[in-house]
């Protein structure tokens, strides 16, 4: 008895991938990560390092900050803490930016402490540092 009547399976929708919420999602990612970067600040310190194996110094002009690994400060043997450092070397500097400053310090001395230095230095007015470290020996 064939009336004419199938018994098809129900058909199933097709699944689609809608990629608009996609889209936008990466869209809203690019955004946020570009805006996140125009307020990276990079810090950063320029350094003059010497082309010869040793750099002449004039003694008579010579300002030279030492850095001690207990912390200890030292310009041209005076002692001073580092927020008298920026003061005096701003009177010996008299605004001149082509004045050299050297900064004499070990490998003991922490990082942050020698940053901490040569930021005092800067602000003093000079564009002139110098890193100098002890020959290995």
């Amino acid at each position: 008895m064939d009336d004419g009547l199938t018994f098809d399976e129900p058909r199933r929708p097709r699944p689609q991938l809608n990629i608009a919420p996609l889209i936008d999602v990466v869209f809203l990612l690019l955004v946020f990560f570009m805006l996140a970067s125009t307020f990276i600040k990079p810090e950063a310190i320029d350094l003059l390092l010497p082309s010869g194996a040793r750099a002449l110094v004039a003694s008579n002009e010579a300002l030279v900050v030492q850095v001690a690994p207990g912390g200890e400060i030292r310009l041209n043997g005076l002692r001073l803490s580092l927020d008298q450092l920026r003061s005096e070397l701003m009177a010996r500097i008299g605004g001149d930016e082509r004045r050299s400053v050297t900064v004499h310090a070990g490998a003991e001395v922490p990082v942050q402490t020698l940053v901490s230095v040569m930021d005092r230095v800067r602000a003093a007015g000079t564009r002139n540092l110098r890193l100098a470290t002890p020959e290995p020996g």
